[in-house]
C-alpha cells in the first residue's frame, strides 16, 4: 500500500508557480525545484522550503524567500551559484525588501519584490541592492 503525502500549498508556492509561468509564456524551458538551505551550503537542516525556479537555458535561477527568512542566510549558495555563472534573483515579499537590500548590498544577488492584487500574484522590477 502506498502513501501519498501532501503539504498544504502557501503563497511561497504561488509566487513560484507564477514565476514559472512567467518563464513558459515567454517560451522558455523552466523547472520548478525545492532546494533547502542545506543544499545551498548552509548548515541548519530544519530549514523551511525554498521553491525555484531554474532555466538552464539562461543560467537563471529565481528563489522566492519564505517569510521572515534571512536573506544573508542564503548568500553562500548564491555566491557559489553565481561563480558557477548563473544569475542569481531573490523573489522577496515587498514588506521584506528593505531588510533583503540591507543584508545583501554588495552582492552579486538581483531582488525582485511580489504582493498579491486582487488575488494574483504581482511582480514588481529587479532591483540591485
Amino acid at each position: 500500500m502506498a502513501l501519498a503525502l501532501t503539504r498544504e500549498l502557501t503563497d511561497i508556492d504561488e509566487v513560484a508557480e507564477a514565476c514559472l509561468d512567467v518563464y513558459r509564456w515567454a517560451g522558455e524551458v523552466a523547472d520548478l525545484m525545492s532546494w533547502n538551505r542545506l543544499f545551498l551550503g548552509e548548515s541548519i537542516s530544519d530549514a523551511p522550503v525554498t521553491p525555484a525556479v531554474v532555466a538552464r537555458s539562461t543560467r537563471t535561477i529565481e528563489c522566492v524567500l519564505p517569510h521572515h527568512t534571512a536573506p544573508a542566510d542564503y548568500l553562500p549558495g548564491f555566491k557559489r551559484m553565481v561563480s558557477e555563472d548563473w544569475t542569481v534573483r531573490l523573489l522577496v515579499h515587498s514588506s521584506e525588501m528593505g531588510v533583503a537590500h540591507a543584508q545583501l548590498r554588495g552582492s552579486a544577488i538581483t531582488i525582485q519584490p511580489w504582493w498579491f492584487e486582487g488575488g494574483v500574484v504581482q511582480f514588481g522590477r529587479p532591483e540591485i541592492p
